[in-house]
C-alpha cells in the first residue's frame, strides 16, 4: 500500500493542530515529537516514501536524526498497534472500530427492547435563576440582602431561596413540601417595596395556594396540634417558638386545605385585625363542616384560637420586639376553645371573637 497524502495530513492536523503543521511541496512538516523544544517544524514527513519510494512513507527528525516509517510514527503518537496504524492511514475501519460500532449497535438494540422506565417529571420545580441562600458565598450581594431582610424579621435563611433574575428577581422563594418531602408549591416574597409583595407559580400549572398549606419544618405525626397562620413568615415565627405551624397563604381556607389538616388538632392563629377575625370565623365553619375538629386536651372536639396581644398585628411583630420564649408562653397561656355547638361565647371557657379582636 502507499500512504495517502491528504489522509496523513488530516491525521497530523487532528493530532498536532493546524498551526503546528506546515506543507512544503511533497513534505508535511511538524514540530518534532522527539524534541519538546522544537518550534521550527524539524520533523519532515513524506507520504510518498522519499527518494526510495518506501510504501509506508518516511519521517526524519532533523534535530535528533530519528527516522522511520509513517506507520511507526502513528503507532508512537496514537499508542496503537501496527494494524490500527495502517488502517488509520489508508482510511479503512479498524477491528477496534468495528468492535466499538458493534457494541453501540447492540446497546441501542437492548435499549429498544428494554427501554428505561420513564420517570415522572415533578409537577413543580423552583423558578429559574433560583439559588439556596445558604449555598451562596457569604460576600455574595444577594445573600447579604436576604440576610439583612430576614434578620430584621428574626427569620433564619435555612431552606429559603433567592431569585437573582427573571420574573421572580429579588424574591425570596419559600418552598412548600408535602408529608413525603416532595416539592408541591412555592411562594415568592419581594425584598423591596413592590406593589405585589407575594408572587406564586403561574396559574397554568394547575395548583393554587388554596390547594396546599405551608408547613414550617417537617410535618408532625397524626393527632398532634398544628397552629394555623395566614402567612409563611408567621408560621416560621411560631416554629421558632416550638409550635407545629402551618400557613394557608391568607385569611381564607379552602376545602382541600382543611382536608390536609383533618388528622390534626388545630389552633387558629390569624392576625389581629378585621380580616383575621373574619378569616377565623370562616375557618371555624369550614373545619367544623368537614369534621376536621381539633381534640385539644380537656376540650374534646373544640377548635382553639389565639390572637397576638394588643399592639401587635401579627406574630412576627411580637417576635421581633420580644423573643421566642415569650411568644411560646403567651400562646400557651392565652389560647382558647371555640364553642362551635352554639353561638360564640356561650361556654364559660370560651370567649367571643369580638371580645378578643379589635
Amino acid at each position: 500500500m502507499s500512504i495517502n497524502f491528504d489522509k496523513f495530513k488530516k491525521w497530523a492536523i487532528s493530532r498536532f493542530g493546524q498551526d503546528n503543521v506546515q506543507i512544503k511541496s511533497k513534505e508535511i512538516c511538524i514540530n518534532s515529537i522527539f524534541d519538546k523544544n522544537d518550534t521550527s517544524f524539524k520533523m519532515w514527513c513524506n507520504p510518498s516514501g522519499g527518494k526510495k519510494k518506501r510504501k509506508f512513507g518516511v519521517f526524519h527528525c532533523f534535530k535528533t536524526d530519528k527516522k522511520g516509517s509513517l506507520v511507526k510514527l502513528v503507532q508512537i503518537v496514537d499508542s496503537c498497534d501496527r494494524n490500527d496504524a495502517l488502517e488509520a492511514l489508508d482510511g479503512r475501519t479498524s477491528i477496534y472500530e468495528l468492535e466499538k460500532q458493534l457494541e453501540e449497535l447492540l446497546e441501542k438494540s437492548e435499549k429498544e427492547l428494554f427501554p428505561e422506565e420513564i420517570k415522572e417529571k415533578p409537577l413543580f420545580t423552583l423558578p429559574e435563576n433560583c439559588y439556596l441562600i445558604s449555598d451562596l458565598p457569604k460576600e455574595n450581594w444577594w445573600r447579604r440582602k436576604c440576610e439583612e431582610y430576614l434578620a430584621g424579621r428574626k427569620i433564619p435563611i435555612d431552606g429559603l431561596y433567592i431569585c437573582n433574575d427573571g420574573k421572580y428577581k429579588a424574591r425570596i422563594i419559600i418552598p412548600y413540601y408535602d408529608k413525603n418531602g416532595k416539592l408541591i408549591y412555592w411562594n415568592g416574597r419581594h425584598l423591596g417595596k413592590s406593589k405585589c409583595k407575594y408572587l406564586g407559580p403561574p396559574k397554568e400549572i394547575g395548583v393554587g395556594k388554596e390547594d396546599v398549606v405551608y408547613m414550617a419544618g417537617k410535618w408532625p405525626a397524626k393527632g398532634e396540634t398544628v397552629y394555623i397562620c395566614e402567612g409563611e413568615f408567621n408560621a416560621m415565627t411560631l416554629k421558632q417558638a416550638e409550635f407545629n405551624a402551618v400557613a394557608c397563604g391568607g385569611k381564607n381556607m379552602g376545602e382541600k386545605q382543611a382536608l390536609l389538616l383533618a388528622d390534626y388538632k388545630v389552633v387558629l392563629c390569624l392576625d389581629r385585625d378585621k380580616a383575621g377575625k373574619a378569616g377565623s370565623e370562616k375557618m371555624t365553619s369550614i373545619l367544623t363542616n368537614l369534621g376536621a375538629l381539633a381534640k385539644s386536651r380537656g376540650n374534646e372536639e373544640k377548635i382553639m384560637f389565639v390572637v397576638p396581644p394588643a399592639g401587635y398585628n401579627d406574630w412576627n411583630e411580637f417576635l421581633v420586639e420580644k423573643n421566642a420564649i415569650m411568644l411560646h408562653h403567651y400562646i400557651m397561656k392565652n389560647k382558647r376553645a371555640i364553642d362551635h355547638s352554639g353561638p360564640y361565647g356561650t361556654s364559660s371557657d370560651v370567649l367571643k371573637f369580638s371580645d378578643i379582636w379589635l
